[in-house]
């Protein structure tokens, strides 16, 4: 397969170009010289100006205009070779062939770069035969030929060396991202012209961190080098493997090597996902270690998901994505699936200027006790002063945040917000325990722990102050890291809330293993309880459970007077909803509100401050 053309070879024409007219304009005008006010020389002056103009002009020096401008360059040193004076000096020519033939061997493929090299060495044999001088000269002619071909075999191997260093990722071997989408792309479009169906596999290694954690990076290496050389046999022909991330790599596969009809079922394809993680499974022996791998893959088809790699790749990477949310080994694309659109981009440049600049806002949410009517605390939320669109609720970007590293910026700045404006009121003289989310990604942070504690030191704050809720979803990637950062956590006096307990399908296993001090029965729960039988018994069961194990119950979702009586009736701890107050900023309202708790305390009726003039926490807010 033909390789892709030198990525300087335009520059490399304008500088020959530049220089053969500067090379000519010296000799027709340089006294005594063997082209001084020669045609053949000033002929040459116009090829070279033609060729210069050419290469500048062009943005994207396309093969039939690299030929051109290669065999012009030959005739123009030819014509002022055959026409110069005749003497020794003439030989000064000769050198100028090399740079030619350098220029010449810039192309794809070997035999146009011999071709280049044979037609130049043709010029220079013919302008000392036309000339006359051919017999005197063949010592010089001879390396000159010689001098050609080397020039041209040396570039051309330098060239197509320097291109696979930039095409191969270095550790394993294997195609980068961008020598997969130069290698494989043009055999897709070929097998899709063929009426041929593609299928592109997209594989990332799960607990990879954890070797390199136990066993050092030098091992990870070599666990990476094992995984791509059994890729490598995937029993597909022609397959393109790569490695285009730390621990992800892709495999692409053509119609007639694919089992059935590809495009057929997303059984078929994901059977195809299933054989490509088979291959890799081990055990691998690393340093006296067996390792299994356990690999989560991504499938996405051509034509049916998109004809170009450009296409398949975010649509396997979706796939992917959804597979391991979902706790599924292989994810097939489909439409419905939200992979990330240039809108997000977009956004995510703005919310990461919007954590420097100011636009990100805290509104609290008030935690009332059932017992006593007081406020207990607040749960942190978080907003966005958008200075387009206005006050966006975190529904409207923290999922997209959520997919990357971005969301451990807004959680640093939520924490440290949150404290900041609890040692505020703790000035004031009022204290007001402040809960805040955490982001799943913050859980296998080494740092987490020595954050958060250098966060309250900064404030001055006791570590009881303050409450992390969890999500269920947030501890099934890493459980072990995450189970051990809770840990940490609890030991250094911090509170700790499971929230949206009942969701999942590990809840039980959590509350046993873990040290929680609260859980949060969900809002779907509680908002269905009235009317639905199985919804109010999971919610007497939460509330049951939550006391037998010691842990404070949390109902959110508290939206009417009749949630609220009923879980009083039920002997909820901690209510939060509507029927309390919605989610307020640090604001006299606020202030007013914790007042008022504190002058009804251990009445029944919910506080009635400015709670209903305004929209409610939206189902699902985060942060």
């Amino acid at each position: 397969m033909s390789l892709p053309p030198f990525t300087d070879q335009r520059r490399f024409l304008i500088i020959l170009s530049a220089g053969g007219l500067f090379f000519f304009l010296v000799l027709a005008l340089l006294p005594r010289s063997p082209g001084q006010n020669q045609l053949g020389t000033w002929l040459a002056v116009a090829i070279s100006t033609a060729n210069l103009a050419v290469a500048l002009l062009l943005a994207r020096m396309r093969p039939t205009v690299h030929h051109i401008l290669v065999v012009t360059s030959v005739l123009a040193i030819t014509i002022a070779l055959c026409d110069s004076t005749d003497g020794r000096d003439s030989d000064l020519y000769l050198l100028w062939y090399s740079w030619i033939a350098a220029c010449g061997a810039m192309v794809r493929r070997l035999w146009e770069a011999v071709a280049h090299a044979v037609l130049i060495s043709a010029g220079a044999v013919a302008a000392f035969a036309v000339e006359g001088d051919l017999g005197a000269a063949i010592p010089a002619v001879v390396m000159t030929v010689f001098s050609i071909t080397a020039t041209t075999l040396v570039v051309y191997g330098f060239g197509r060396w320097s291109q696979l260093l930039v095409d191969r990722d270095p550790l394993t071997g294997l195609a980068n991202r961008a020598g997969l989408a130069r290698v494989a792309q043009p055999a897709l479009a070929a097998a899709l012209a063929a009426g041929r169906d593609a299928v592109l596999v997209l594989l990332d290694i799960n607990r990879f961190r954890e070797v390199n954690d136990a066993l050092g990076h030098s091992a990870g290496d070599r666990l990476l080098q094992a995984i791509a050389v059994q890729l490598r046999g995937v029993p597909a022909d022609p397959a393109f493997t790569g490695r285009i991330g730390s621990d992800e790599f892709a495999v692409v596969m053509y119609g007639a090597d694919l089992p059935g009809e590809l495009a057929a079922t997303h059984d078929q394809m994901r059977a195809i996902g299933r054989m490509v993680i088979s291959q890799i499974a081990g055990p691998f022996r690393i340093d006296g270690v067996e390792v299994e791998v356990e690999a989560s893959a991504g499938v996405a088809a051509a034509p049916l998901h998109g004809t170009s790699l450009d296409a398949l790749l975010p649509a396997a990477d979706a796939a992917l994505h959804a597979a391991k949310r979902d706790g599924e080994r292989v994810g097939v694309w489909d439409p419905g699936m939200a992979g990330v659109r240039p809108w997000e981009l977009a956004m995510h440049a703005q919310l990461r200027a919007a954590v420097a600049s100011g636009e990100l806002r805290l509104h609290y949410q008030p935690l009332r006790s059932a017992r006593t009517g007081r406020i207990a605390g607040v749960e942190a939320l978080l907003r966005w002063a958008h200075p387009d669109r206005g006050l966006l609720a975190p529904e409207a970007f923290l999922p997209m945040a959520e997919r990357s590293t971005l969301i451990i910026d807004v959680t640093e700045w939520v924490l440290n917000e949150a404290l900041r404006q609890c040692a505020d009121w703790a000035l004031a003289g009022r204290h007001v325990p402040v809960s805040v989310n955490l982001s799943a990604r913050m859980l296998v942070r080494d740092d987490l722990p020595s954050l958060v504690s250098q966060t309250l030191s900064a404030y001055g704050l006791p570590a009881d102050v303050l409450t992390l809720e969890i999500t269920e979803s947030a501890l099934v990637t890493q459980p072990a890291r995450a189970a051990a950062m809770l840990r940490e956590l609890r030991t250094r006096g911090v509170k700790l809330s499971l929230d949206d307990f009942g969701t999942g399908y590990s809840s039980m296993e959590i509350l046993k293993a873990l040290p929680f001090d609260e859980v949060k029965i969900d809002r779907g729960f509680v908002s269905g309880a009235h009317g639905s039988l199985p919804d109010a018994a999971i919610v007497c069961a939460v509330l049951d459970l939550g006391h037998r194990l010691g842990l404070r119950v949390v109902g959110e979702g508290v939206e009417d007077a009749r949630a609220l009586r009923m879980l009083m009736e039920l002997g909820c701890d901690i209510l939060q909803g509507e029927a309390i107050s919605r989610p307020l900023p640090p604001s006299p309202e606020l202030l007013a509100l914790f007042t008022a708790a504190a002058s009804v305390a251990g009445a029944d009726a919910p506080i009635p401050p400015a709670a209903a003039d305004g929209p409610g926490t939206p189902a699902g807010d985060r942060h």
